[in-house]
């Protein structure tokens, strides 16, 4: 018997079954290469009759033609009316604020905390040519299929926790979904108590004010997330005008259970590129099972596991430092053959552990020797076998600079940045450098990094102290002359100032002194 519409049938004859069968195929199909939603054999009767409900809504007569109308009408893109209607069909918008609170600990107690100290890290080697501040730190977080907002939420929760003073930050925490209707709720950001199953009180009373359906973000915490739609599949990522791209971040979390195969291979490889070197991709409990993962590296924490885009050390390890290969014309050694140390086969044999420390005083021995050349192949050894050893690459670096070759010893710091952030050394050089090159900008911004990661550097402090004094900028140097007068009160006066500088305190604080009594200036 056929079901009316008005007077029309829709034809579901006994006859048609062959046809109407290929027709659900046909929609399967268009479903999983739209939204990369994948619908199991045993949910295909239950997809077929939410179907029919579109089907009469629409007052077409079968399966082929609504499968007919959705190609016609190019309703493909994003935003479009029937897709809108039929993801409310094949989407579960079921969640709530912190949920799995394994991964939420470890985002707090972790990885928010380091991505936060490497961000705060890097902006102070970003200065503004034209006024010649430090650029504002940045974090970008995605929640990528974030439904009706609760996870975007508790990211911005987190984050306000961990950078009180978060408005000096330019930050963006955008949440995306293709059921758009669920993105106008989250917008709204009024939640029932539903949705607070796992919210201590406390954070609900900080967060959340009563409202008569429930109860309201804080307006603050919703001005920190943005929502937008967004198909996972169909969309090219990264995307700049929508702002997907260079990510600290990416949360894809109960997403993608309902993917095809292939489809989240597809997706995965959209977050790499559009991950910041070293960001980090969170997704759900077993989720990329089977999935391969080499362009991430794996971690494992007891919360979760983690994948993590390679930092560009890695990812550019064929890089030009790593394989250098010294012309002799272009290295001469001061020192003959018989001076270089006898190092240890790198054979199959060789035992890092053992061996690494006497490369590395190898390499210092021929840097007092002033062998450069020689601390450059000891150096490329020893990253050979250990690639992520610091000091191989700070020796590195600084025999470059003897030589001249300022590219190469800019290249060799920026990798031990990447090994260690906080470490000064190697921005003592890259200050050493600038200053060689005239330019007094790029050596102040460093001289000042290493202020602020080492406060009582009386190095840097001299330098930058002379350099002000060189531009004839009197209340600049005056002004650090003050703060170093206040560090070297503090240390013993008879103290030698570093095992390069035999000067000791007392000297230092003298010659300080001459410089704030030598000109007067109104603070």
């Amino acid at each position: 018997m056929n079901q009316m519409i008005g007077d029309r049938p829709i034809l579901f004859e006994p006859n048609s079954q062959h046809s109407d069968d290929f027709s659900l195929s046909q929609m399967v199909d268009l479903i999983v290469d739209t939204f990369g939603i994948h619908i199991k054999p045993h949910y295909q009767d239950t997809l077929k009759k939410n179907l029919l409900t579109r089907i009469r809504a629409l007052g077409l007569c079968s399966l082929n033609d609504y499968y007919q109308f959705l190609v016609a009408k190019n309703q493909l893109v994003p935003g479009a009316r029937e897709w809108q209607e039929l993801i409310s069909l094949l989407t579960v918008t079921e969640t709530y604020f912190f949920r799995d609170q394994g991964q939420m600990s470890l985002l707090k107690n972790q990885l928010l905390p380091e991505l936060i100290e490497r961000k705060t890290v890097l902006s102070l080697t970003q200065c503004n040519a034209a006024n010649g501040e430090f650029y504002r730190p940045t974090l970008r977080l995605w929640s990528a299929g974030c439904s009706t907002g609760e996870e975007a939420y508790s990211l911005a929760i987190l984050v306000k926790e961990l950078i009180p003073d978060n408005q000096t930050w330019d930050i963006l925490i955008l949440g995306t979904d293709i059921n758009q209707p669920a993105i106008a709720l989250a917008q709204q950001g009024i939640y029932s108590d539903w949705s607070f199953r796992t919210t201590t009180q406390e954070i609900k009373n900080r967060y959340f004010r009563s409202h008569k359906q429930g109860w309201k973000i804080d307006p603050a915490i919703q001005a920190m997330v943005t929502f937008q739609p967004g198909n996972l599949m169909q969309d090219n990522y990264p995307a700049y005008a929508s702002k997907i791209h260079d990510f600290d971040l990416i949360i894809c979390r109960n997403v993608f259970i309902y993917f095809d195969f292939n489809a989240i291979a597809q997706v995965i490889d959209k977050f790499y590129s559009s991950l910041t070197p070293g960001g980090f991709l969170l997704t759900g409990h077993t989720e990329l099972h089977g999935q391969t993962i080499e362009p991430f590296q794996f971690k494992n924490f007891p919360q979760s596991a983690v994948y993590q885009r390679h930092t560009l050390l890695n990812e550019h390890k064929h890089s030009k430092v790593l394989n250098t290969i010294i012309p002799a014309a272009k290295f001469e050694s001061r020192e003959t053959e018989n001076s270089l140390p006898s190092l240890p086969s790198l054979g199959t044999g060789f035992d890092v552990s053992a061996n690494t420390q006497t490369l590395l005083d190898a390499a210092k021995k021929s840097l007092i020797q002033e062998a450069y050349a020689d601390v450059i192949q000891i150096a490329e050894q020893l990253i050979a076998v250990a690639p992520q050893d610091f000091q191989a690459y700070c020796l590195m670096a600084e025999a470059y600079a003897n030589f001249g070759d300022y590219s190469q010893a800019n290249q060799a710091c920026q990798q031990a940045l990447q090994i260690s952030p906080l470490a000064i050394e190697p921005y003592h050089l890259l200050a050493q450098i600038a200053e060689e090159q005239g330019d007094r900008d790029r050596a102040k911004l460093f001289l000042k990094r290493i202020i602020y990661l080492a406060p009582s550097s009386v190095t840097a402090h001299l330098e930058l102290g002379s350099i002000y004094e060189r531009e004839v900028n009197e209340k600049q140097a005056q002004k650090i002359w003050r703060s170093l007068l206040e560090i070297l009160q503090n240390l013993p006066q008879e103290q030698a100032i570093n095992s390069h500088n035999q000067q000791t305190t007392a000297e230092l604080k003298a010659h300080v002194l001459k410089h704030l009594n030598s000109t007067s200036y109104e603070p």
